[in-house]
């Protein structure tokens, strides 16, 4: 007679208040969870979910950051850990080739970051971060995948009237975008003339 045998949940998962969660994974990422317990931090279902996710991203595993990132944003959450999550999130899209979803996530983050600016300028001692993906993979989609450089153009300006960039930094990622779309034409131009 066979016994339908009830997996034991982690206790890294049940401290996580993750149970429910964890319960409703398939076999295969129930196991990919567990590569990452020994990584994950199990003082609330937020830290849970950001570290397991920022370890998937460290390996490479963009899928599976990704639907921890969805889990998370189910969860309750101050306007900062949203924040927070999507900023992973915009990485485990972008992995993934999702770029309208990325975009999307890092829409939402621009509109959460009048909320959130003052404490994101605190934990960088008094100054907007270097990396912030809403803010730089935008403008690597929009450029790399779209190559909509007049929308990256309006997007910086844009990033410029928020603060989150400074006026040389304006001056300077302008002038790279001018230099990029110039070596890009020239790329074309050169191809075609080869291949001719």
């Amino acid at each position: 007679m066979l016994f339908k045998k009830t997996p034991d949940v982690p206790k890294e998962i049940s401290d996580s208040k993750m149970t429910k969660w964890y319960s409703s994974l398939s076999d295969q990422d129930k196991v990919r969870t567990n590569r990452y317990l020994d990584r994950a931090d199990t003082s609330s279902s937020y830290h849970f979910i950001s570290s397991v996710a920022a370890a998937a991203i460290a390996d490479e595993n963009h899928s599976f950051a990704a639907l921890v990132c969805e889990e998370g944003l189910g969860h309750q959450l101050t306007d900062m850990q949203r924040f927070t999550i999507n900023e992973l999130m915009i990485d485990a899209y972008i992995g993934t080739k999702r770029y309208d979803d990325a975009k999307g996530v890092c829409e939402s983050n621009l509109k959460l970051y009048p909320s959130v600016s003052k404490e994101i300028i605190a934990d960088n001692n008094g100054s907007v971060p270097e990396k912030m993906n809403c803010r730089n993979r935008y403008v690597d989609i929009v450029v790399g995948v779209g190559s909509g450089y007049d929308e990256a153009f309006a997007l910086l300006d844009r990033f410029f009237d928020m603060n989150l960039i400074s006026k040389e930094d304006l001056t300077f990622r302008k002038q790279s975008l001018k230099i990029h779309r110039l070596q890009r034409s020239f790329d074309g131009v050169y191809t075609y003339t080869y291949k001719s």
